[in-house]
């Protein structure tokens, strides 16, 4: 059997993703939720997508969104020094 390459994995648990505010525990709002991270300097497809998500969040949550975009804004500059 072939062995499969690292990037050809998919979807898969890589991280270990715990709330600050202490909301996922047992019992609370978001136990057992599902969370997606991005390596922002390293994942090629990373800033494209939080630039979507900044897209899709601003009319709700302005705030967010020019978070969003002021990180992605600078990752994306330094990139280009």
């Amino acid at each position: 059997m072939p062995e499969t390459h690292i990037d050809n994995r998919g979807l898969y648990g890589k991280f270990n993703v715990q709330r600050t505010d202490g909301r996922d525990a047992p019992g609370q709002k978001h136990h057992g939720c599902r969370y997606f991270v991005m390596d922002l300097d390293h994942d090629p497809y990373a800033i494209a997508a939080i630039r979507a998500y900044a897209v899709a969040c601003r009319p709700t949550h302005p705030q967010l969104a020019a978070d969003l975009d002021a990180v992605t804004n600078a990752r994306v500059g330094q990139e280009n020094k």
